[in-house]
């Protein structure tokens, strides 16, 4: 069985409704107008037109009450008009012939939504009774500390055997001796909306009810001369909200009047979330909340530290005054043709490198300085020095070359005419340890071809000339890198095909 607990009663007294007119309360009313007492025994009167409106979220909608019907003349007095939302919906009920209490006087549905009904009372002389206005709530609304009707197929209710039911589930009743039933709710208060079948060969019955551990109650039941509804055998309130169980138990017998039932009206808790859960949930967000500032917080000091260290160490070995130049040639793990061959770690995409381009193994790297927009030339530091090697005084070699071993020096090669003296030319000298290595700036204007000496066992040409004749004039480049250089930027590499001559 389901649960339905959305079914709202909203008595006459309360503030939701809004009335306008003539209209008076009444209290205590227990007068059974043959189908039963008013809900929580009070009523609002009008004896002259008047009407009230109502507004609420969820879907159908109706006005109960209670009238002493009479036919005039001029028509039916009292009477009314139900508007739901502008429109006029229609009595669910056939006008009655007698007086009559909790009676259905109108009824409509519309789509889940915001809605506003309209009653309006039509009254000759004949007084007109409201006491509740029931809708059908939204299943996720809030509905604590409302009313709400609750019809004995809930699954909240429990029933001994021995219990019949008519045949469309709406009355439930017992002639059994000691047949019970027990209902679970959370709330502060519940009313007995009990049932009754006519049956003139029984006395009055008895009944019992008692709310959680406490001591059972009696009740009576009425002897059953007449059919009986919405019969209010007992009302419990003041309750402490939370869960209670109410238990019913049929102390009469097959002589008397049965045990019948067809709702009980319930006072809600209001809606709250059990302390273990709540302090469940709240820590579950907080502490992800606190975990994921926490790995983001370490992710950013370990960027940091990783940024930090490796400026640190290219600052330690490319610092020289305000020009930088590495005063190591650092060890490429990798062959020529590879992706990272001849570029530096930690380098900018718009810094070009220029790298020897003779020689197998770890080539000599010009670096150059850190910073954007740098030059690609070799800048020396400022000051008088000039930019040309300078030879001590007297005759002049045009060849340093030290004696044969495995450590040789650089060899210095000095150009004979001063004004070829426009460029820096480095090369060191042969050996079986270290493949000779060299790189020449590029000259910005045209220059005559140049001889030099080699050091003993270089084969390599006297001369760099692509014209004929002995003083031809040259403009001297470096060979073009036949391989890709790869740039690296914030870490990740970009390889691309850069010649930082063209």
């Amino acid at each position: 069985m389901s649960i339905d607990n959305t079914r709202v009663s909203v008595d006459d007294a309360d503030p939701q409704i809004q009335w306008n007119g003539p209209w008076f309360t009444t209290e205590d009313i227990v007068d059974d107008l043959g189908n039963g007492t008013p809900f929580l025994n009070t009523l609002h009167g009008i004896s002259s037109n008047g009407s009230l409106t109502f507004s609420y979220y969820g879907t159908a909608v109706g006005v109960w009450g209670s009238l002493r019907p009479r036919n005039t003349t001029s028509g039916r007095d009292p009477n009314w008009r139900c508007l739901l939302d502008g429109n006029e919906i229609g009595a669910p009920w056939d006008y009655p012939n007698r007086p009559y209490s909790n009676y259905y006087f109108c009824r409509g549905t519309a789509p889940e939504g915001n809605h506003t009904l309209q009653f309006n009372a039509i009254v000759q002389s004949e007084t007109l009774y409201v006491d509740q206005v029931q809708y059908q709530a939204a299943a996720t609304a809030d509905i604590g500390g409302a009313w709400t009707e609750v019809r004995n197929d809930d699954g909240r209710f429990s029933y001994s055997p021995g219990w019949t039911s008519d045949n469309n589930g709406y009355w439930k009743w017992t002639y059994t001796a000691g047949a019970w039933l027990t209902y679970d709710f959370n709330g502060t208060g519940v009313v007995w909306g009990g049932y009754t079948p006519r049956n003139s060969g029984v006395g009055p019955g008895m009944g019992q009810y008692k709310i959680d551990d406490e001591e059972p109650k009696d009740f009576a039941i009425p002897s059953p001369s007449i059919t009986r509804n919405n019969q209010a055998y007992f009302n419990i309130t003041g309750l402490t909200p939370g869960l209670h169980r109410l238990t019913v138990t049929n102390t009469g017998n097959e002589g008397t009047a049965a045990l019948g039932l067809t709702y009980v009206y319930t006072k809600n808790g209001a809606k709250t979330t059990p302390k273990r859960t709540s302090a469940k949930v709240i820590g579950g967000a907080v502490g992800g909340s606190i975990g994921a500032v926490l790995l983001a917080v370490l992710a950013a000091l370990a960027i940091l530290r990783y940024r930090r260290r490796k400026l640190q160490r290219e600052g330690d070995t490319l610092s020289m005054g305000g020009t930088t130049l590495s005063s190591t040639i650092r060890e490429q793990r990798s062959t020529p043709g590879s992706p990272i061959w001849g570029q530096q770690p930690g380098y900018f995409s718009h810094q070009p490198s220029i790298i020897a381009s003779n020689g197998a193994h770890n080539p000599s790297t010009f670096v150059p300085p850190l910073g954007p927009y740098q030059a690609t030339t070799f800048v020396p530091p400022p000051g008088p020095a000039p930019t040309t090697f300078v030879p001590p005084p007297g005759p002049t070699p045009t060849t340093f070359a030290a004696h044969h071993g495995p450590n040789k020096p650089t060899m210095f090669v000095i150009p004979s005419n001063p004004s070829l003296r426009r460029g820096t030319s480095y090369v060191p000298a042969s050996s079986g340890m270290q493949p000779p290595a060299s790189f020449a700036v590029a000259s910005s204007s045209l220059q005559p071809g140049v001889s030099f000496t080699p050091a003993p066992g270089d084969s390599r040409p006297t001369s760099f000339s692509d014209l004929t004749g002995p003083a031809a004039p040259q403009n001297a480049w470096p060979t073009p890198m036949p391989t890709p250089i790869q740039h690296v930027q914030d870490g990740k590499a970009d390889v691309v095909e850069y010649n930082p001559y063209q």
